[in-house]
């Protein structure tokens, strides 16, 4: 499955989105191994993300994830694109 996976900083103030730290496209076994991968990075010291764009070529996979603490939770999509929740589908 090939994903990208971006790495994003906290927003500087409510309503702006976050700030791409970096991005990562490869093949995966899975879905549920890219958010794996992703997460362990995310906490890397090199990186430190607040948050993870997770979205396939086709755009047919997007999952927008917030750290919570230690854990991760799905957010609005729109947080980081500007768009509507609603706008992407199923």
């Amino acid at each position: 499955m090939n994903l990208r996976i971006s790495f994003l900083a906290k927003s500087r103030a409510p309503g702006i989105p976050p700030i791409p730290i970096a991005h990562f496209t490869g093949d995966f076994a899975s879905l549920e191994d890219a958010r794996k991968i992703a997460f362990e990075d995310a906490g890397r010291p090199q990186i430190t993300a607040e948050s993870i764009v997770i979205q396939s070529i086709d755009e047919g996979v997007l999952e927008y994830w917030v750290r919570n603490g230690s854990e991760w939770q799905l957010g609005d999509p729109g947080a980081v694109t500007g768009d509507a929740e609603e706008d992407w589908g199923p």
